[in-house]
């Protein structure tokens, strides 16, 4: 039932420049934005719906149309106007882009559409080493750079570097590319070097830091100059167990146990822990938005349940043959769109699962489809 209502979303949201983050016309949602429709692209390729596939295609022409100078992609295009982000540029949209066009081409084998991007994609992958700015490996995010643009993560952002290695992977593949391959593979060493405690000897990042960061059961969120941020990042992990990261999943999932045992349910925060108005991160979210203040306790990204991350958490999991957390969420989430109606609201609050955010979103019936998978 809820595969078919999922399914109906998307579809709506399918206009002639691609695929919208929402059929809804709020704030900026009906538009084609580059993470969103490639996210949802991506799924349609998963379970083989041609439609969702064929949107898929024209989100990554438009956006391709759209491509800047420098070879960054567009946050998002609305008509024949792009936008590369609001108070700072999204470092993700480029990334994702080249994601979604790479799995594009691998699975419709569309040649004369490989030629056409290539110089695109290589131009945008020249845009992301540029992002590095000290050469060293890894790409740096400012404040509010990529999907959780109201939160306070910033510099070498885990999900950004993990989205980085997936691009190169892809494009290695498709191009046939020896040296895209290698960078890939120093791009997973130097985060698996440097987002957890191990044993490697490898140079760090950040030597001190290092020292001093606290062993998790999980990749760090971020690092900065100033140190690393050890809250759990749900979509960056998510990421990297899809991925094949080398990970403690044992001690991994004891702490999605746990965090569901302290939360009460498996609509699992998005990051973790939360931040309160008395922690010294409150001013970095309090003034950081475009619209309205989102990032009470418990909503959006200070703590809500993101049903888009949850579903790439579900298939990483199950993809490394973990089955029974995956089903615990799947349910969860089934219970609250047959209690709470099955809109696929963008976000539910961990305090109280109310459905929260925009309505009829393609990110959540998306994060439904890949839970399903």
């Amino acid at each position: 039932m809820f595969t078919k209502k999922a399914l109906c979303v998307i579809e709506q949201a399918i206009s002639d420049q691609g695929i919208l983050a929402s059929s809804e016309k709020k704030d900026n949602y009906a538009r084609v934005w580059s993470r969103d429709s490639m996210m949802t692209g991506i799924t349609g390729i998963f379970i083989k719906n041609q439609t969702i596939v064929d949107g898929l295609e024209k989100s990554i022409k438009t956006l391709a149309n759209h491509q800047a100078e420098n070879g960054q992609i567009p946050s998002n295009v609305y008509g024949d106007k792009a936008s590369y982000g609001t108070l700072v540029g999204r470092t993700d949209a480029t990334i994702w882009w080249i994601i979604g066009a790479c799995e594009y081409i691998i699975y419709s084998k569309d040649e004369d559409l490989k030629e056409t991007l290539k110089d695109k994609i290589y131009q945008a992958f020249s845009c992301l080493k540029t992002w590095e700015f000290n050469q060293k490996g890894l790409l740096y995010s400012p404040l509010g750079g990529n999907w959780a643009d109201e939160y306070v993560t910033s510099g070498y952002v885990l999900y950004d570097n993990v989205l980085r290695y997936w691009a190169l992977k892809n494009a290695a593949e498709v191009y046939e590319d020896k040296k895209l391959k290698s960078f890939a593979e120093t791009t997973k060493k130097l985060i698996e070097n440097n987002f957890r405690k191990n044993s490697s000897g490898e140079t760090k990042y950040h030597e001190t830091a290092y020292q001093k960061a606290n062993e998790k059961p999980y990749f760090w969120a971020s690092l900065n100059a100033d140190g690393y941020d050890e809250r759990f990042d749900l979509a960056g992990n998510a990421l990297a167990v899809l991925l094949g990261f080398d990970l403690n999943m044992e001690t991994f999932l004891q702490f999605l146990e746990q965090l569901s045992d302290e939360f009460n349910h498996w609509m699992l925060p998005v990051f973790y822990p939360i931040i309160f108005p008395k922690d010294a991160d409150w001013n970095l979210l309090e003034n950081n938005y475009s619209y309205d203040f989102k990032n009470q306790p418990y909503h959006f990204h200070n703590g809500g349940s993101w049903p888009i991350y949850l579903g790439w958490l579900c298939l990483g999991l199950k993809k490394r043959g973990y089955n029974e957390i995956p089903l615990k969420i799947v349910n969860q989430y089934e219970k609250l769109l047959t209690e709470k109606g099955s809109s696929f609201r963008e976000y539910y609050s961990t305090d109280q699962l109310i459905p929260s955010g925009t309505d009829q979103l393609c990110f959540s019936a998306s994060g439904y489809l890949l839970m399903k998978i």
